[in-house]
């Protein structure tokens, strides 16, 4: 099992220094972490930054692009926004393009 060598939370530090540093790699986050006097294993970094997307955290995350929308799908779009508002919100229209998945297989 890992421990730490001097007080303070592992997972705190593994969150504040991807913060500061997005693009490092959890072994990176590792090692730089360990000269600061903790014992993690990349793993470890791994798991905390994973647990952290799933809490909602905003740890690691880049900036989604928009995705590009080729133009002669534009009107297959605007159908699609009628269709929406036609059934009522995008949730419900979610909810039956789910069904009709589940129909047809």
């Amino acid at each position: 099992m890992v421990r730490k060598a001097n007080s303070g939370n592992k997972s705190a530090a593994i969150r504040d220094y991807k913060a500061a540093n997005p693009t490092a790699s959890p072994k990176e986050i590792a090692e730089a972490l360990g000269k600061s006097g903790f014992e993690i294993s990349a793993q470890f970094v791994s798991t905390v930054l994973s647990n952290a997307k799933k809490k909602g955290g905003n740890i690691g995350k880049r900036g989604r692009k928009p995705m590009a929308v080729p133009v002669d799908s534009l009107q297959q779009l605007i159908q699609v926004k009628k269709f929406v508002d036609q059934i009522g919100g995008l949730e419900r229209a979610r909810a039956a393009v789910d069904a009709l998945s589940q129909i047809l297989g």
